[in-house]
């Protein structure tokens, strides 16, 4: 077969559409047409389906199907193609149904088509013989399958569906063949038992109209299967033609019995039934199929089938059930049209026909209905809804309810009485239903009437036990429903009356109805519920759930629709709080009697149901503690949790999906409420409470269910993907309207009441924002098939559409700083911040409204005559005008150039000065800093500071006028400087400017300078030159950008970026070993600190790397100590750029006491061994549920108690495995504190006002000091006259200030008399007017500093007492301690910042919550146990019924206790919260009193970094021993920018306390006071007077070390002679070299000398012998350099003395003494040994001056003196001293052990030239200085001298030799003849002794009558840096007379009256 062509396709369509338009009869079919036509149509092939030819169906295309009908004339032809066309005509009609349906409907259209020029009698005939075709081709189609007309017994189970479909088909479709006597017979003979499948479900064919009412049961059976496959009924009234009319017309016919039955052909009648039940019954499928306009009578239809049918309604035969199915169905199909046009009693007499029938009674009794009839009640509602707007409705409906609630309830009816309830039930609820849509008030009040006839009845059915059989079920549920359906209408009325009492406010013509709320009958209801009927329980619960949001109307609030006179406001008001308590109360009693009564199983079932979960979620959150703890009841039991947060936790965790579902349903409740009332304060403090809840589980526990891989993989009914970004929106929309609502709300309350909410609210934002990137991440990883997220991602476009969401409210929040409460203004202006800094960090840009909203404040804040806006102060106002800038566009096409003209005034080059200090300092050194301030892009989140890349490019050239700047200042920077070495280095000439050009860029934006790269120059922007003079211009506007500017600059310099230190440290291999740290990069080389710096890249070039290799020393020091590792477990991980966030659950048990801190750096180790890696800690928390039963915990899934947040970096680095589920081992490095300070001081040191001085410093030559203003401050402060010269110094001149403090010179004196001199000159500031109540005026202040806690506690302890000098009293200053209470002296302690103000709360400290919620807990677990051990008793209970019984009751109250104590406990917690939170306001408020109060701030270097000082402005800082301190620590102080900085030190004595050697070699260990004193030592004040040691002590160090400079004060022999100074072998000052010396190697790479050690054991031993009536304890201190000689010292000692020894020797390194000071001290060497030529750092002179120092009496060196002259010179010369005054004496330990007898005095070698009086010329800070590299770790050695197990020295035999009597020193006078012992009555350091204060030597009696002291003081450790002796060991009651009294402790009615508070 050829196939069909396209062009051949194209002229058939042509030709056919022309055939179709104008038809043509016999003589235009020529062979032409016909031939081109045919042919086309036998080309068509088979489809490929099915392989079968289609012409008349949809398989074909339209051509063919028209080619097909017009080829219908061939019938009347006969030739080989007709045949062949039969033939083919065959195949289809027996194939195809469709085909045979769309020829049936051919031949009909046809007719009028291409058949239309024959005559009409023609086509007739033509029809005619062409269905006789038809019936012929059926009969043989069918005796092909062995069905045979001839015979009617054709083989056995042979039927029609043993025929072809299509020809069986073709039948039906066909009158025609149907009606042929012979089909009906083959019909009839061979019915099918079923359906036919294949043929076309719509429209049935035709045939099926007649046999549907055919006498045999069998077709009409068939017929009806048939039929009912129909899916789309009525059949069209366009196919509704043709042989459908006909056969309608036939049923009628039958139906009406008004003409007999047709005869289409030539057979007898069709036999129809004459059965009317089985007319009836066949008639009513058929009904189904008819076009609406043939139901009535007037449309197509000449019957009136409403009419036909109600006129059977009466009938009484079987015929009436299918007679009221027909009814049903017009009823349904035509609605109220089926009584048009009838009488308005009409329908009463169709419904009392039915009703009154005896066949309707008999048909409701037969219980088989049920079941296969269920419509037979259900008509009734569709009888309702036709007559809905007829008069009759109400009493029809009242007498329906009546007979399916009363008649059919007769017994008689038992078995069906279910079904009526149901029926009436049904009912009820549709005309309910409709009535809510159509708004119709008066329907659903008959209902309510109906309603309440038979309230009783439904009330029992659905409640009562009587109905609580199987049968029942069923109406006990359609009746909930109603109730469920009766309950949403109610809150509607109620949610009504509440909006139009709203609306009643402001419009005073607004309606307001009284809502019908059936309160009686929800009483009956609560109180007929069963406590075991879980399905009651889940009917109310969304009821109850439907009413969370409301709660009762404050009279408040609707005052004034009250008041109004003639309203029904008040009875309005009054029926909505009585329908919410019945409500309320009702359904807490019905949850308590049900969890008293039920098992958690039971319980837990209940939960699970759908939908039930979401509705306990919306009682959680509600405001009434009815229905919240009702809620937590079911929770608490379904799961053994007690609490709100337990119970979300659990509802969270396993039933995830409803729960979440039921929180969005509250919060979209919440948001259209509130736009509602007036007030909605008490759903919002719930909302608050409970979403506080909810993302503490979420989010912030440890064991957060965000953080659960496991989970987030799961599906509970809904998508996490969709469901916590809209978690999100919610929240934001909710907290919006908070902000936006409560400053309208406020005026119903008291303030009170509003504060501590509003802060509750304004807190929650904070968690809630501090939590948006682990949601983000979530919803991230859910759409994830694995856990592993994206290494490198920036913000996602989940992240995105969050941050959208908070553009909402912070135009609301705006709102809140206008806020009069400074505690509710501080938590706003908080979230303020955090908002910002969550759009600046992920580049967002906060919505226009926002901005100017806060531009209003800000520039309402500006000015005298402005309105204020906002009680921020001017500092908090700075701060948020920083951080709008920080989001200005720096692409603006015009910058703005100003002409300058302005006046410099020359400075000094070393003075401080805040406005031209920054500009100097730019001109040399900071062209090229900005690249060291930030790192990092803005979107990395910051841990440690606040300023950004934006904020730095957007500091101003100048702080004061605008500046040019052009576009190539704004270029991006490198990431990383390493990267481009050149980056610094200019480009061009033009860049390079004169000296009067360099002034005209300063600050960060000169330092653009430096960002000048080899990139293409972008095209500069416009420039508008303003020709005003600056004079001229507007200085309001100049102060604006002043003021911001400043703010910027402040923002930057006090919190610098620091990242970079994070990103260095955190990518070192903690394995790597060598001393330098590792690098992949190129490493910067180290440089020597140099005295001067050309600029501030070359600052930053040597301290950076220098730091980081003190650092790395650090971590390497941290290696050799033990570390506590802990395994640990991954449960989150988040990336950010190279940065990956981990947090991880500790499940291993901790140690007491072991935590960690934000600055902490871990080590996490695989187990494994092959990984680690070192992180940073961002957050460290305990569990909160930890107070949870274990097996509570367990239940929960809390199984882990401490969660770590930590924050690793990446960069270039393979991703370790830090996978989620992963286990790690944790352990703590060190701790970045001090390294953080230094860095951010290094970072901000180009916005330091000091920078230029820092750089290049140039100290100011002394000034000529007026004498009598020198005598002056001596005699006012009682100072000597170097230290009074200091102090006038120090306050005349700006900058820096030096003072050298020798030992015991009363440096601490000085300070106190320069801060008494400052703050007596302090001039008295006074508020001016205007000024704005947040602006109070605060005095400048002095800000104390030293390296040590020590240092700065001792200073502090004599500042406090406002002692100056030797007593006198003057100003008493305010001092305030700041630091963290467990490094603070107890002596300080009462001037301590957190007990200053724990003072200012007094009474408002916090109560014992914490013990009431711990002992409710306690009870609460005694209830679940009791509660337990019953069930289990009644579940082995047997065959007792009273015990059983009273097992119940007894079950029943402890769950009734249980529920007591869980809501008693829940307030508790709340209020525990409220408490701490009104606390934490308390204490920041009173801390900033107490600061802005004080005078003085003492802190240490580190410490002076703290937040709490930002706000604070000092004049003067005082850095005490600020020679101990690296001089990037003492950077720190200075970023507060004050005009003088007093460094008082002694160089002399030792460095600072550096771990690394090679830092040291670079001199890292320099101090700043060593550097400037380098550049100019006359500049250095020196205190040359010393009021410790002896003369004969003081000769030596004075010489040796401070070129003879120090004197000693006066009587200083007399003040320091001591009973043992009579004994030739204990004078002021013995060298005893030890001959027999040897060292050797101790522990930890130490040395040691036992020879040195008996002798000290000796020398004590001799002392104590001697001198027994003196008490020695805490007098004698015993020294060595070497760690490992102390620990053999100390156990010797204690081997010879016993262990009390160690509470009365202080035994420590130098290092570790250094500050202390004592009665004797005994020095050991330890270097001994033949040839030993080095001696180590025994030969540095700093030690040496502090070993040498420290003996205020008597000093004993011990020492190998042939090894110490030959290995160093200035040792040698110590000794020679020591042999030419006398004092150099031949030891061993025979020399103490001996009796009394003359010592062995060496005698001096004859000089080979006299000994030089000149001083020896010792360097005062070598550079060859080497630290000890385990000083830091030497406290933990001292501590553990039992682990040293050597035997005790025995005394030496060897006799001493005569020993000739010791010449005394010249000012030595002479002893009495006896000296009394003197116990406890020296001064505790050397200040006592210059202040005057030092009791003089009392007599024998008094120190005998002295008491003793009552317990031993704490044994010193030796800390990192200078410890101080405790300032509290001896304190005086009495400053003018001696004392001899040791108090060991400061009592508190001791001291002073703390200065900052009054007495009561």
């Amino acid at each position: 077969m050829l196939p069909v062509n396209i062009d051949d396709t194209k002229q058939v369509q042509v030709l056919l559409e022309r055939l179709r338009s104008e038809p043509i009869g016999s003589e235009g079919s020529t062979d032409s047409v016909m031939k081109v036509i045919f042919d086309y149509l036998f080309k068509v092939p088979a489809a490929p389906s099915d392989g079968v030819y289609h012409w008349f169906c949809q398989r074909a295309d339209s051509v063919t199907q028209e080619a097909a009908i017009f080829l219908i004339r061939l019938f009347a032809y006969d030739s080989q193609r007709v045949n062949d066309w039969r033939a083919r005509m065959k195949t289809i009609l027996t194939s195809c149904c469709d085909c045979v349906r769309g020829l049936q409907e051919a031949k009909r259209t046809s007719q009028e088509t291409y058949l239309a020029a024959f005559p009409l009698k023609t086509r007739q005939t033509f029809m005619r013989t062409f269905n006789s075709w038809e019936t012929t081709m059926f009969i043989d189609g069918l005796a092909a399958c062995g069905i045979s007309t001839e015979d009617t017994t054709s083989p056995a189970g042979v039927t029609l569906l043993d025929a072809p479909p299509a020809l069986v088909y073709l039948a039906l479709s066909n009158l025609d063949i149907l009606l042929d006597s012979r089909v009906l017979s083959i019909i009839a003979a061979h019915t099918p038992p079923s359906e036919f499948t294949s043929w076309p479900p719509d429209p049935p064919p035709p045939g099926l109209f007649y046999l549907s009412l055919h006498q045999s049961p069998f077709i009409r059976r068939w017929v009806e299967l048939q039929i009912m496959r129909c899916r789309n009924t009525p059949i069209p009234s366009e196919t509704f033609v043709g042989p459908y009319l006909t056969a309608f017309g036939a049923v009628m016919d039958v139906l009406t019995k008004s003409k007999p039955a047709p005869t289409l052909s030539s057979d007898p009648t069709f036999p129809f039934s004459q059965d009317t039940a089985s007319i009836w019954s066949g008639f009513v499928p058929i009904l189904r199929l008819l076009p609406r306009e043939f139901l009535r009578q007037g449309g197509a239809s000449s019957v009136d089938l409403r009419h036909v049918v109600a006129g059977h309604l009466h009938d009484t035969g079987p015929q009436f059930a299918d007679v009221l199915r027909c009814y049903v169905f017009l009823l349904r199909r035509l609605g109220a049209d089926f009584w048009s046009k009838e009488s308005s009693d009409y329908p009463q007499v169709i419904f009392d026909a039915i009703k009154d029938n005896p066949s309707f009674t008999d048909l409701t009794g037969d219980p088989g209905w049920k079941n296969n009839e269920p419509w037979l009640l259900v008509w009734f509602s569709d009888y309702l809804h036709s007559i809905w707007t007829w008069q009759i409705f109400d009493d029809v409906l009242v007498r329906m309810v009546d007979f399916l609630c009363e008649e059919l309830q007769h017994e008689r009816f038992q078995e069906v009485c279910p079904a009526c309830m149901i029926a009436a039930t049904d009912l009820l609820r549709t005309v309910l239903s409709k009535s809510e849509s159509k708004t119709d008030s008066t329907r659903r009040s008959a209902v309510l009437h109906s309603l309440d006839i038979h309230v009783d009845r439904f009330v029992s059915v659905a409640f009562s036990r009587t109905y609580s059989s199987p049968e029942w079920v069923a109406a006990r549920t359609s009746i909930r429903t109603l109730i469920s359906q009766i309950s949403r209408m109610d809150c509607q009325t109620i949610s009504e009356t509440i909006s139009q009492l709203s609306r009643a406010l402001s419009r005073h013509d607004s309606e307001i109805i009284v809502p019908d709320v059936r309160k009686q009958t929800w009483a009956k209801i609560f109180s007929s519920i069963q406590p075991n009927d879980s399905d009651a329980v889940l009917t109310m619960i969304p009821i109850a759930a439907q009413f969370a949001h409301l709660s009762p109307l404050t009279k408040s609030a609707f005052a004034t629709v009250l008041n109004k006179q003639g309203s029904n406001a008040k009875v309005a008001f009054d029926e909505v709080n009585g329908a919410l308590k019945v409500l309320r109360t009702g359904f807490s009693e019905v949850i308590s009697k049900y969890t008293n009564n039920n098992s958690p199983e039971v319980t837990e079932a209940l939960l699970r149901r759908p939908g039930v979960a979401k509705d306990v979620a919306v009682l959680m959150l509600c405001p009434s503690e009815d229905l919240q703890g009702a809620a937590q009841a079911l929770v608490g039991q379904a799961f053994d949790v007690d609490g709100r947060v337990e119970c979300f936790h659990a509802m969270l965790r396993n039933l995830l999906g409803d729960t979440l579902q039921g929180i969005f349903t509250f919060m979209e409740t919440f948001s259209k409420y509130t736009a509602i009332v007036p007030e909605a304060c008490d759903i919002s403090k719930a909302l608050v409470r409970c979403l506080t809840d909810v993302i503490e589980v979420l989010c912030s526990s440890p064991d957060s269910l965000l953080l659960d891989d496991e989970l987030l993989k799961t599906d509970s009914g809904i998508s996490l993907r969709a469901a916590l970004p809209r978690f999100w929106a919610l929240m934001t929309e909710s907290i919006s309207i908070i902000f936006r609502k409560t400053p309208l709300w406020s005026v119903y309350f008291d303030a009170e009441d509003m504060i501590r909410w509003m802060r509750d609210a304004l807190i929650f934002g904070r968690e809630m924002l501090a939590q948006w990137r682990t949601i983000e991440f979530a919803s991230i990883r859910s759409m994830e098939t694995s856990s592993r997220a994206p290494s490198r991602r920036k913000l996602s476009r989940v992240g995105k559409k969050m941050i959208d969401d908070l553009q909402q409210f912070l135009p609301e929040l705006t709102k809140w700083l206008r806020l009069t409460d400074e505690e509710l203004l501080h938590q706003s202006f908080a979230l303020l911040q955090s908002l910002l800094d969550c759009f600046r960090e992920t580049g967002v840009r906060p919505s226009e409204l926002g901005v100017q909203k806060l531009t209003r404040h800000i520039e309402g804040s500006r000015g005298k005559e402005a309105k204020v806006q906002t009680r921020l102060d001017s500092a908090r106002i700075l701060k948020l005008e920083a951080s709008l800038a920080a989001f200005e566009d720096d692409d603006d096409d015009i910058e703005f150039v100003s002409h300058e003209n302005v006046v410099k005034t020359e400075r000094p080059k070393y003075s401080i000065d805040k406005k031209t200090s920054a500009v100097s300092s730019a001109r040399t050194s900071a062209s090229d800093t900005k690249s060291n301030l930030t790192s990092l892009p803005s979107k990395v989140p910051r841990q440690s500071g606040s300023s950004t890349a934006k904020d730095q490019e957007k500091l101003p050239t100048e702080s004061y006028v605008p500046r040019v700047q052009t576009a190539s200042s704004r270029h991006a920077l490198p990431k990383d400087p390493k990267l481009h070495p050149h980056a610094g280095k200019r480009l061009s000439s033009d860049d390079d400017s004169s000296d009067g050009g360099s002034g005209r860029e300063s600050g960060l934006a000169a330092l653009g300078k430096f960002q000048r790269t080899l990139q293409k120059k972008p095209t500069e922007r416009r420039q508008m030159k303003m020709l005003e003079l600056p004079n001229q211009m507007n200085q309001s506007a100049l102060q604006r950008m002043r003021e911001r500017d400043d703010a910027r600059r402040r923002a930057l310099r006090m919190k610098p970026d620091i990242s970079r230190l994070h990103r260095t440290i955190l990518s070192w291999n903690y394995e790597h070993n060598d001393p330098d740290p590792p690098s992949d990069d190129l490493k910067a080389p180290l440089i020597r600190v140099a005295d001067r710096f050309s600029d501030y890249n070359h600052y930053q070039r040597v301290f950076e790397p220098l730091l980081l290799q003190e650092c790395w020393a650090q971590i390497l020091q941290s290696k050799e100590e033990s570390k506590e590792m802990f395994e640990s477990k991954i449960i989150s991980r988040q990336f950010v750029d190279d940065f990956v966030t981990i947090d991880l659950a500790i499940i291993e048990p901790l140690k007491k006491g072991w935590f960690l801190s934000e600055t902490d750096v871990i080590l996490l180790r695989h187990p494994g061994g092959e990984h680690s890696m070192m992180g940073k800690v961002s957050n460290f928390k305990s569990n909160v549920f930890t107070q949870q039963p274990g097996n509570q915990r367990v239940a929960m899934g809390l199984q882990h108690a401490v969660q770590v947040s930590i924050r690793c970096y990446l960069g270039k680095k393979k991703d370790p495995g830090l996978q989620i589920g992963s286990t790690w081992r944790i352990g703590k490095v060190f701790s970045l504190s001090t390294l953080h300070r230094e860095y951010a001081a290094l970072m901000a040191l180009p916005l330091y006002d000091c920078l230029e001085f820092i750089l290049k410093p140039q100290l100011p030559k002394p000034l000529r000091l007026d004498h009598k203003e020198v005598e002056g401050t001596m005699t006012k402060y009682n100072v000597n006259e170097p230290q009074a010269r200091a102090i006038v110094s120090a306050l005349r001149t700006d900058g820096f200030t030096l003072v050298q403090g020798p030992p015991g010179t009363g440096k601490t004196s000085t300070i106190c008399g320069l801060v008494q001199a400052f703050l007596s000159s302090r001039p008295q500031l006074i508020s001016t007017n205007g000024t704005r109540q947040a602006d109070k005026v605060v005095p400048k202040k002095v800000l104390l500093c030293a390296p040590s806690n020590a240092a700065i506690d001792e200073i502090a302890n004599r500042l406090k007492e406002g002692v100056s000098g030797a007593g006198r009293r003057s100003v008493i200053p305010k001092v305030v301690r700041v630091g963290t209470d467990k490094t603070i002296n107890v002596s300080v302690k009462d001037i301590s910042l957190d007990n200053l103000v724990d003072q200012k709360l007094g009474s408002n400290q916090r109560g014992d919550s914490a013990g009431e919620i711990a002992a409710l807990r306690s009870e609460l677990e005694t209830v679940r146990q009791s509660r337990q051990q019953k069930q289990t008793e009644l579940a082995e209970l047997h065959d007792n019924v009273a015990k059983g019984t009273a097992l119940d009751e007894e079950i029943k109250r402890l769950n009734y206790r249980r529920v007591t104590i869980i809501k008693k406990l829940d307030r508790l917690r709340d209020q525990q919260k409220s408490d701490n939170r009104t606390l934490d306001a308390g204490r920041r408020k009173f801390r900033m009193e107490v600061l802005a109060e004080a005078d003085v701030i003492c802190a240490t270097l580190s410490g002076s970094g703290h937040d709490v000082l930002e706000a604070l402005e000092f004049d003067m800082i005082i850095i005490d021993e600020a020679a101990q301190a690296i001089e990037l620590s003492s950077l720190i102080p200075l970023k507060y920018n004050v005009t003088r900085c007093v460094m008082v030190g002694d160089p002399q004595q030792l460095p600072p306390t550096v771990i690394s050697q090679e830092a040291s070699k670079y001199l890292y260990n320099q101090s700043l006071f060593v550097r400037l004193q380098k550049l100019d030592p006359d500049a250095v004040h020196l205190l040359s007077i010393q009021y410790r040691m002896h003369p004969d002590i003081s000769q030596l160090p004075s010489r040796v070390f401070y070129k003879g400079l120090l004197k000693d004060g006066p009587n200083m022999a007399e003040k320091t002679a001591r009973p043992w100074h009579e004994s030739n072998l204990f004078g002021p000052y013995s060298f005893f070299n030890v001959v027999r010396g040897q060292e050797s190697s101790g522990s930890s790479h130490s040395l040691m000398n036992q020879a040195e050690v008996q002798v000290a054991v000796a020398l004590y031993g001799r002392l104590l012998k001697e001198f027994s009536s003196v008490d020695f304890n805490f007098r004698v201190g015993v020294v060595s350099m070497y760690r490992a000689q102390i620990l053999e010292l100390r156990r010797a000692f204690e081997s010879r003395f016993g262990s009390g020894v160690i509470n009365q020797v202080d035994f420590n390194t130098v290092d570790g003494f250094q500050g202390q000071e004592k009665d004797i001290i005994i020095l050991s060497c330890v270097r001994a040994g033949p040839g030993l030529q080095n001696v180590g750092f025994l030969s540095d002179v700093r030690r040496m001056n502090v070993a040498l120092t420290r003996a205020r009496a008597s000093l004993f060196v011990l020492g190998h003196c042939p090894t110490l002259e030959r290995s160093d010179s200035t040792w040698k010369d110590i000794i020679s001293d020591a042999r030419a005054r006398g004092f150099l004496v031949e030891a061993d330990v025979g020399l103490f052990t001996a009796p009394k007898t003359k010592t062995k005095v060496v005698p001096p070698k004859p000089p080979s030239k006299p000994l030089s009086k000149t001083p020896i010329n010792v360097q005062v800070v070598p550079d060859t200085l080497v630290a000890a590299r385990n000083i830091g770790s030497q406290g933990a050695a001292l501590s553990a001298p039992s682990q040293i197990t050597l035997s005790p020295v025995k005394p030496s035999s060897v006799p001493a030799g005569p020993m000739p009597a010791r010449k005394p020193a010249s000012s030595l006078p002479p002893a009495p003849a006896t000296l009394p012992a003197v116990p406890v009555t020296l001064p505790k350091s050397t200040d006592e002794v210059e202040s005057g204060r030092a009791p003089v030597v009392p007599s024998e009696s008094s120190a005998r009558s002295g008491p003793k002291p009552t317990q031993n003081p704490p044994r010193l450790t030796q800390p990192v840096k200078r410890p101080k002796q405790a300032p509290n060991l001896f304190i005086p009651k009495k400053r003018h007379a001696p004392v001899t009294v040791l108090v060991g402790r400061r009592t508190k009615s001791a001291r002073s009256a703390t200065p900052f508070l009054k007495p009561a």
